[in-house]
């Protein structure tokens, strides 16, 4: 039984579509990468799934019930950046969200804050905290009553590199307990050193579900592209051109060319044969970040 299911998740504003009959499926247990760019829909598909805003159409289901209903109290939030009583301590405020929630024992309370390693500053005013402190703090309130599944939207905004990776490794341990994750974040990066699979939304539309090893290294297989500079750019270009090839300048010696694999490796060589003295040949290796943009903007589909 999946833990999360999306059915044609619809949200419209008068014209505008935000999601467009998002459909998905996310086992018990999963941690699954959610990306998109600002005004995908990333923030209003998990707040749909959050039981924050109704669905025009379609429906949303957690833990086999549907959105909103009773199992959402399993369910963990962090959705946009938390908001606190900044006049109360960090750990006054996870106290009352405690009691709001019911059924979580005291030292629960201290257990997240030692988790997200904010014990330190649990007796502090949440007004002197810094982003990053109220971005833990954000996460150790989805964990208070140990939920079966976690929504973070961008819950590394605000901190340090050390900072994101503690961060990566508390949403591994608790995906490693059985809790669910979906997780958004822009910081494709950390994304890749996250997740196995990977949603991703484009306009309101799902246009990607699968491996990250897929998106990554499956798409668009069939061309290679190489970064080349010359100590003569305009005659690197007009040799690349001769061999049936469009560059695209990159700098005043510089190209950039895509070609078949097939022809990848006797490129250099040609450019010799035709004079062209190539001061380098890098191959791109694509990563998350190249991928993922080549998707959203139409050069390529995962096979």
């Amino acid at each position: 039984m999946p833990a999360i299911v999306a059915r044609d998740l619809t949200k419209r504003y008068g014209r505008a579509v935000a999601v467009d009959h998002a459909s998905f499926e996310i086992g018990r247990g999963e941690l699954v990468g959610f990306l998109g760019p600002n005004g995908a829909g990333k923030t209003t598909t998990l707040r749909m799934l959050a039981g924050l805003i109704r669905p025009t159409s379609g429906e949303g289901r957690v833990l086999d019930q549907r959105v909103p209903g009773p199992a959402l109290r399993r369910v963990g939030t962090m959705i946009e950046e938390p908001s606190f009583y900044p006049y109360m301590t960090g750990r006054d405020n996870l106290r009352y969200a405690a009691r709001l929630h019911g059924g979580v024992p005291e030292r629960r309370i201290g257990e997240v804050l030692d988790f997200v390693k904010l014990d330190r500053a649990s007796d502090k005013r949440v007004r002197a905290y810094s982003q990053g402190m109220r971005q833990r703090l954000g996460l150790a309130r989805s964990l208070l009553w140990s939920p079966d599944v976690l929504l973070l939207d961008e819950p590394t905004n605000g901190l340090d590199p050390v900072g994101i990776a503690e961060i990566r490794e508390n949403l591994r341990a608790v995906a490693a307990e059985g809790v669910t994750v979906l997780v958004s974040s822009h910081i494709l990066a950390e994304i890749e050193k996250l997740v196995d699979r990977i949603l991703a939304i484009d306009h309101g539309k799902l246009v990607y579900d699968g491996p990250l090893d897929a998106l990554v290294h499956r798409l668009d297989t069939d061309t290679v592209t190489y970064h080349l500079r010359a100590d003569d750019g305009p005659a690197l270009l007009t040799a690349l051109r001769d061999q049936g090839l469009e560059p695209v300048a990159e700098g005043e010696m510089g190209a950039r060319v895509t070609l078949p694999p097939a022809d990848a490796d006797a490129l250099v060589g040609r450019l010799v044969s035709a004079g062209v003295n190539v001061l380098e040949a890098r191959r791109q290796v694509d990563d998350l970040e190249g991928a993922y943009l080549r998707l959203v903007r139409g050069d390529g589909r995962p096979s």
